[in-house]
């Protein structure tokens, strides 16, 4: 949520920002609404110090009484309007997307997207190169029948090695992003001035109030659709490591000096897929139920920017080390997702589609999300600022796991990068079992 105070100061940007984010917003009426409240508070302030100067003193005549029982529901009257100014007030300002930063290119959707870089060297095959859909098959790798039957469509069982390379993968990053030594090492290649502590390694539940989930940014109007809901227990289920990691310092003040604070976080991830019918309706490209591992920090407002070019570092880092070729893109304001103020994503390439298809996703939110999470830390002089929260995908196990299938696959068998071996028991390559 953007701070009211900004709206006011600001309704030009903050309108821009809403027009180039394809929002449905109204600043104008959010600063009326913002005007009528301070009004009905002021009215009501000297409405109470009115009716305890009246109440003082000792027996009252009955006109007296009589304006005393008038001022009383005049008072009632002002205090229910209020109520549904301030709930009015609170859904426009749960309407206002982030406002973008200004490098951030403006476009209406993921055409307005630019290309950063392209990195590595796509392979070579002397034959037509295998989808991961006919890949999954021949290793008996994946199954989605066998899912579409238990559970319905978007749903899949991983078999064989699968579930092991999914290990090796939580393994490789967990050994790099909870080793202080590594984020240094990178750190210094890359000349960053991030600070190199290391990320603390994090199992969240995947279940999430919707107080919480709300807080977090996402459960605003048009996100409900995407969200898989538990009315009995009155939860969610979480799209994100992100959701539960955030609001895991939920109204809570963080030691300055513990800035920046950072997890890596595994999960199971739940989403609908709203909207992306008739899209990647085969294989586990986008599917209901997937595994991830996400980075996420409570950052110094200062070193925010400093942070999220460390995620994004850190992210092409480990996709050189698995030998992946890919695409850095800076997203537009029409793509970027409603809590950034700058986001980055990576694409992977996968050959068999001769594209590249996203794995990734950075993202810098400021203070937006701990705003309504009341997420804080003390400053320098000893006051409570809010912290900004960065977050960023480690890996999308699922779709990594499909790159590495294309990328490295050869006539008869698909083989194990080199980085993943030492945790793959010996196995280096897989031969086809079809």
């Amino acid at each position: 949520m953007l701070d009211i105070k900004f709206v006011r100061q600001n309704p030009e940007k903050v309108k821009e920002a809403v027009k180039n984010r394809q929002a449905k917003a109204d600043v104008d009426k959010i600063l009326a609404l913002d005007t009528k409240q301070k009004t009905l508070l002021q009215e009501i302030e000297a409405g109470r110090a009115e009716q305890n100067k009246r109440s003082r003193g000792g027996p009252k005549a009955p006109e007296e009484l009589e304006e005393l029982k008038k001022l009383k529901e005049k008072l009632k009257t002002l205090e229910e309007e209020l109520k549904g100014i301030e709930a009015e007030l609170q859904a426009g300002m749960y309407s206002l997307p982030n406002v973008p930063f200004e490098d951030v290119p403006v476009g209406k959707d993921e055409t307005g997207n630019q290309v950063l870089r392209e990195v590595g060297k796509k392979p070579k095959f002397s034959f037509a190169p295998l989808s991961h859909i006919e890949l999954g098959e021949k290793l008996d790798w994946i199954d989605m029948e066998k899912g579409a039957k238990v559970s319905g469509s978007r749903f899949g069982y991983l078999k064989h090695e699968a579930p092991l390379l999914e290990f090796a993968i939580i393994n490789f990053i967990m050994e790099r992003l909870a080793n202080k030594n590594y984020l240094a090492k990178v750190i210094k290649q890359n000349k960053l001035e991030a600070d190199s502590r290391s990320f603390i390694p994090l199992i969240p539940p995947v279940m999430i109030k919707p107080e919480a989930f709300r807080a977090m940014g996402k459960l605003d109007p048009g996100q409900e659709e995407e969200r898989y809901y538990l009315p009995n227990d009155d939860l969610f289920l979480i799209g994100s490591a992100e959701h539960t990691t955030g609001a895991m310092h939920w109204e809570e003040t963080l030691p300055a000096e513990s800035l920046p604070h950072r997890h890596i976080a595994f999960s199971t991830a739940f989403r609908r897929e709203a909207g992306s019918y008739g899209k990647d309706v085969k294989g586990m490209f986008r599917v209901h139920q997937f595994d991830k591992l996400e980075m996420f920090s409570f950052a110094h407002p200062e070193k925010s920017k400093i942070e999220h070019d460390l995620f994004l570092t850190l992210q092409e880092t480990m996709m050189q080390e698995l030998g992946i070729p890919y695409r850095a893109m800076l997203i537009c304001t029409g793509d970027m997702v409603w809590t950034d103020a700058k986001q980055y994503d990576l694409e992977s390439w996968f050959p068999a589609e001769g594209k590249y298809r996203e794995t990734h996703s950075t993202s810098n939110s400021t203070d937006f999300q701990s705003r309504r999470l009341k997420a804080r830390f003390k400053n320098a002089e000893g006051k409570s600022e809010l912290v900004h929260t960065i977050n960023g995908t480690a890996f999308a196990i699922g779709r990594i796991l499909l790159a590495i299938m294309e990328n490295y696959q050869t006539k008869d068998s698909v083989k194990i990068p080199k980085a993943l071996q030492r945790y793959t028991f010996g196995i280096k390559e897989v031969k086809f079992r079809k």
